[in-house]
């Protein structure tokens, strides 16, 4: 989306110019309705999960028996209160070996300082965000910076099935 006032392309769904800080909401989107609903909805309709943490101490062999018993593919890191990095099914498969033991901590191979975002963004800027860095999982923040929600790639494929069908349904 192009900013009227100083002609940035802006990602969809942004509220501000990333060059010049002036609102972008009173633009209309164009494109498809699906694209409008993508870009009007915010993450929140995708009633994001709580987030289930570990600390940066705990082993690996701790995280993943952790995401096996709650069925999910990613585990919030915390040091002291704080989001410090995100475990994924993918960390696990991509950096545990032979060179680093279960009982080493989480720490040792999280990705470390996770993009985020809060709940108010949109559903086209979380796409955006997960297509550009290639994340399955973002943490949602609050204003103070704790996580309070995770959506991954499957809860925004989820609401595109269902408004895709809903669509469909409308113009027959």
């Amino acid at each position: 989306m192009n900013c009227p006032d100083c002609g940035h392309d802006n990602i969809d769904g942004d509220d501000l110019c990333a060059a010049c800080g002036q609102p972008l909401i009173q633009l209309d989107p164009k494109g498809s309705e699906l694209e409008q609903t993508i870009t009007k909805h915010t993450i929140a309709v995708l009633a994001p999960k709580k987030p289930v943490a570990v600390q940066a101490s705990a082993t690996a062999r701790e995280a993943i028996n952790d995401m096996v018993s709650h069925g999910i593919g990613c585990l919030i890191v915390e040091r002291d209160g704080e989001l410090v990095g995100i475990v994924t099914e993918r960390d696990v498969l991509n950096k545990i070996s032979e060179k680093l033991p279960l009982d080493q901590p989480v720490a040792e191979f999280m990705t470390v300082a996770p993009t985020t975002i809060d709940a108010t963004e949109s559903i086209a800027y979380a796409l955006n965000t997960m297509d550009l860095g290639g994340y399955r999982h973002l943490p949602i923040v609050d204003d103070d910076g704790k996580a309070v929600g995770i959506i991954s790639v499957r809860d925004i494929l989820r609401f595109l099935c269902i408004r895709f069908a809903e669509l469909r349904s409308d113009t027959k």
